[in-house]
């Protein structure tokens, strides 16, 4: 659990970098943070609310309609627009801390009722008012790098992932449907205590393994069907992101095993670049090279060193930055070099749409002092 002195101290870099900010430009910034509004799934139905990741790393607090005001200028630097404690709504929607609650749960220095917020906020015309400053991309920054408490909430939601994936796998048999792989992914993430999945899961099978993105999970599965499984679930709101790939009846073909193997080549040539000072290019240019040399020997293409015949088959990314979010900000993945604390994807993939395969072998991995630390290894390949 991040404690209440971690997310201080995630302010008060925020305020000194408000404050370097302003000696610089000669003026008076502050930050301002929205956790967002819960949005309706149908008439008086709402979906379930998820904060925003920056307000979250900031604040701790999880209330929709509230707003964190960081301001280094202000006797009281911490402020919190929160929605009103109301009886009424405790009795049929629950709990809200209200502007007591977040006073002394939260540490916040002062604390309001949201609807006080436009009246609060002095104009930017007032020469004594400090003015908003957009932040995001140095909170951004910070959310790259990882604390030892964020890297042990990561390993528990891999470790959570990786269990659904086995129970995952063990259900598999042709003439299930993919949403059934799907019930049991979302039944293993609950029951062990996450929050939910920290993105919709791909269960993907024969033709639709060759779709990126594919989340409808339809399609029986049938008995030649290679099944790719891309699930992961969020833990104290931090996200794994796990990839396997299975057959329907256990005994892949020939061709289906060696674009297998393949992948899993490039994904090991791949990891073994992850140390402090390489950059995520120089990882995908590992795991390219296999794949291309593979492609050309298997016969798939003609010339390995041609870019577009390889792209045919690997189009994306081998990795990007995990964190809050699965998708974390923060890291411009082509140029950027590793540091410690940084947690990334690898995830190589073929996809021969032309034969109904596509395999994508994907694992979630943190930057070291001295190399890297594989926080899904125990999931099996």
């Amino acid at each position: 659990m991040i404690t209440k002195e971690e997310f201080k101290k995630r302010r008060e870099k925020v305020l000194n970098y408000l404050k370097d900010c302003s000696d610089c430009d000669n003026k008076k910034y502050k930050a301002v943070f929205n956790s967002g509004a819960q949005k309706v799934f149908a008439n008086d139905v709402k979906y379930p609310f998820r904060v925003d990741s920056d307000f979250y790393y900031l604040t701790g607090f999880t209330e929709p309609d509230s707003v964190c005001v960081l301001d280094p200028f202000s006797d009281n630097p911490f402020q919190l627009y929160v929605p009103a404690h109301d009886p009424l709504h405790a009795i049929w929607e629950g709990h809200r801390e209200g502007v007591e609650g977040v006073k002394q749960n939260f540490h916040a220095d002062a604390s309001y009722e949201n609807d006080e917020f436009n009246d609060r906020q002095e104009p930017n015309t007032n020469k004594n008012s400090s003015e908003t400053k957009d932040s995001l991309d140095f909170v951004h920054t910070l959310r790259s790098i990882k604390s030892s408490t964020e890297i042990d909430l990561m390993r528990k939601s891999g470790a959570i992932a990786v269990q659904a994936h086995r129970v995952a796998k063990e259900i598999i048999t042709p003439g299930i449907y993919e949403y059934e792989v799907e019930a049991a992914l979302n039944q293993v993430f609950r029951s062990q205590g996450a929050n939910g999945w920290a993105y919709p899961a791909i269960v993907a099978s024969g033709k639709n393994s060759c779709t990126l993105h594919y989340t409808e999970n339809n399609k029986i599965i049938e008995k030649n069907d290679l099944i790719l499984i891309d699930a992961g679930c969020e833990y104290q709101y931090y996200a794994s992101d796990i990839t396997r790939v299975h057959h329907a009846s256990g005994n892949m073909s020939q061709e289906q095993k060696d674009i297998y193997d393949l992948v899993i080549a490039s994904q090991k040539a791949a990891i073994e670049t992850l140390k402090p000072g390489t950059t995520f290019k120089e990882t995908h240019e590992a795991a390219a090279r296999v794949i291309a040399e593979g492609l050309q020997d298997l016969k798939y293409i003609k010339d390995k060193n041609n870019i577009e015949e390889v792209r045919k088959y690997f189009m994306h990314g081998t990795g990007h930055s995990l964190g809050i979010e699965v998708h974390d900000r923060g890291v411009k993945e082509k140029d950027s070099k590793y540091v410690p604390g940084m947690v990334t994807t690898v995830e190589p993939g073929i996809y021969i749409a032309e034969k109904n395969i596509g395999v994508r072998i994907e694992d979630d991995i943190a930057i070291t002092k001295t190399g890297y630390d594989n926080l899904t290894v125990d999931l099996e390949k």
